[in-house]
């Protein structure tokens, strides 16, 4: 064969590969339908196997058989700020319903959370489930309520971490004074985790209003705590008890509330001014008459029994003197003629002559006498 006889063949030689495969695929192809038309029914017998079977199982979890009698069982357990109540309903030998009967100590975001633990203890037929995360205590204290109503057993659940104040318990004294001044007033006061606000109105010498301004204590002890505002307003004094449960908030009021009061108490300074200075006046009233009648005793006692001597005044008139006088001039010797009467009682005659002297005389006796 030469080469040009070669050269014409080669695209024939060339074409053999592809034509073996097409008569391998029609070969096949009559044997490969009917496979083909089988896979959709053999995959959807491979899908439903599991499903069937994931859903006999469901049926076996949802619906076990507990060993407990129908009935309505409670109990209870230790939550985070003190006993859960659950009431749990057995029928036909599965959870039906579990109820919280009781839970006053427990906080309230903390237990609207812990609530969701009811439907999972019913889907799950169990107790033993998860606690809520963000409420563990409260979730622990309902989960061992649902195991004690349903076993009689006591779950002792851990004790929740006990928080501390923010500073020492105080009790402030209050006295109340006689008068308030009328306004609002403003004081703070330590409670559990912070300082607590409130706002005090007077009106006529009367408390009439107490309002809580602020406070960083939780909402759930605040709210008992402003039971102590209504026996404040009712007694109109501060000095009132504490609410149990709530000692520190309710203190922290009552605290704040006295020291408000206190900057509407009359100051005892300003209560006493206008007594003091009334006795001050009366005092010196009282001194005054005491000490008049004092320079005027002294100087009128000594000459009373001299001046009133009315039977001495009498024995020489005063007509016998002027005669005298005329008959017996002044400078006539003393010896030559006696004397009728002594100096002192011719001076005293004159003396008793004298009405304004006397009147003068007789008044500073009178007043002695007062």
């Amino acid at each position: 064969m030469n080469k040009k006889q070669c050269n014409a063949l080669l695209p024939l030689v060339q074409l053999l590969p592809a034509v073996a495969a097409a008569a391998a695929v029609l070969f096949a192809l009559p044997r490969t339908v009917p496979v083909l038309a089988a896979v959709p029914e053999r995959l959807t017998a491979v899908v439903e196997q599991p499903v069937e079977a994931a859903s006999s199982e469901a049926e076996e979890e949802v619906l076990p058989k507990l060993p407990y009698a129908d009935g309505v069982y409670v109990g209870s357990s230790r939550g985070y700020g003190g006993a859960v109540r659950v009431q749990v309903t057995m029928e036909n030998g599965s959870i039906t319903e579990v109820e919280i009967l009781g839970a006053s100590h427990e906080t309230k975001q903390f237990l609207r959370r812990a609530k969701r633990l009811l439907t999972t203890v019913v889907e799950a037929q169990s107790w033993e489930v998860d606690a809520v995360s963000e409420a563990t205590y409260t979730s622990r204290g309902i989960l061992g309520a649902v195991h004690n109503a349903l076993t009689g057993e006591v779950v002792n659940n851990p004790l929740p971490p006990q928080p501390k104040p923010a500073a020492p318990l105080v009790v402030e004294e209050f006295t109340a004074p006689s008068t308030y001044l009328d306004g609002i007033y403003t004081a703070e006061a330590m409670g559990f985790e912070g300082e607590i606000t409130v706002q005090v109105t007077v009106a006529e010498d009367k408390i009439t209003d107490i309002t809580l301004l602020s406070a960083e204590d939780e909402e759930e002890y605040l709210s008992m705590a402003k039971q102590v505002i209504p026996a404040i307003l009712e007694g109109q004094n501060p000095n009132v008890d504490a609410v149990s449960g709530a000692t520190y908030s309710s203190t922290g009021i009552l605290n704040a509330v006295k020291l408000a009061l206190a900057k509407a108490a009359v100051a005892p300074a300003e209560e006493a001014a206008p007594e003091q200075a009334a006795s001050e006046e009366a005092a010196e009233e009282a001194a005054a008459p005491s000490e008049a009648p004092e320079p005027e005793e002294t100087p009128v006692t000594a000459p009373t029994v001299e001046v009133v001597q009315p039977e001495e005044k009498s024995a020489v008139p005063v007509w016998l003197k002027e005669v005298w006088q005329q008959l017996f001039p002044a400078d006539a010797p003393a010896s030559s003629e006696p004397e009728p009467a002594s100096s002192e009682e011719v001076l005293s005659a004159s003396e008793s002559a004298l009405p304004p002297e006397e009147t003068g005389i007789e008044s500073e006796t009178e007043g002695a006498a007062e």
